[in-house]
């Protein structure tokens, strides 16, 4: 019934791996024994952690992690790109990404980018 219903993504799709940051992804499932289903929401929560993981980067290099040093780390981020990705974090802007990608239903339950 959702054949040719359109749905704005916030992620890249994470069946193409035409993306350096989805071939990553599906590197990461395969090496962690196929136990993560490839899909959208398990591809924003890899980039979470991606994301997660830079801040807390950020947060040592200031010497103990703490909430206040992991908050500041976070948003001394900036604009970088993790794996082809680009994020933007700063004190005013928490947004992390501008990512938008539309994908369409199909009829035999596919999503198609």
């Amino acid at each position: 019934d959702g054949a040719g219903v359109v749905v704005s993504q916030v992620v890249p799709s994470p069946y193409q791996p035409s993306r350096q940051i989805t071939r990553e992804f599906l590197e990461t499932i395969k090496k962690g024994g196929d136990k993560v289903q490839p899909n959208y929401s398990s591809m924003e929560g890899y980039l979470a952690a991606r994301v997660f993981t830079e801040g807390l980067r950020q947060a040592q290099a200031s010497g103990k992690i703490t909430r206040e040093s992991f908050i500041t780390g976070t948003e001394s981020i900036g604009n970088q790109v993790i794996s082809g990705f680009p994020v933007s974090f700063s004190g005013t802007s928490h947004a992390a990404s501008k990512f938008v990608e539309m994908s369409m239903l199909t009829g035999d339950g596919r999503v198609r980018t």
